[in-house]
């Protein structure tokens, strides 16, 4: 089963695509919050074998498409440099 993941942002517009980049994403299957570095595409077609990756807008509605997410590094810690 794949590993679905949710990410809460304000514009999906200023969310670094194709990049090394540190977010806080939900793993939906349990809810457990984790901070990660991963690269990001707008599109699953876009990042070949990447998870799905839901946008949720702050008021927790879901954006229509999904994105994709590329998990390189997972933190201890939510707090971890």
């Amino acid at each position: 089963m794949e590993v679905e993941y949710d990410l809460f942002v304000d514009d999906p517009g200023s969310l670094p695509q194709g990049a090394e980049t540190q977010v806080m994403v939900r793993e939906l299957k349990n809810y457990e919050t984790k901070r990660v570095l991963a690269i990001l595409a707008s599109s699953p077609d876009k990042l070949p074998g990447a998870s799905t990756l839901w946008l949720r807008y702050s008021r927790g509605n879901r954006h229509a498409s999904p994105w994709a997410i590329k998990i390189l590094k997972e933190y201890e810690s939510l707090l971890d440099k």
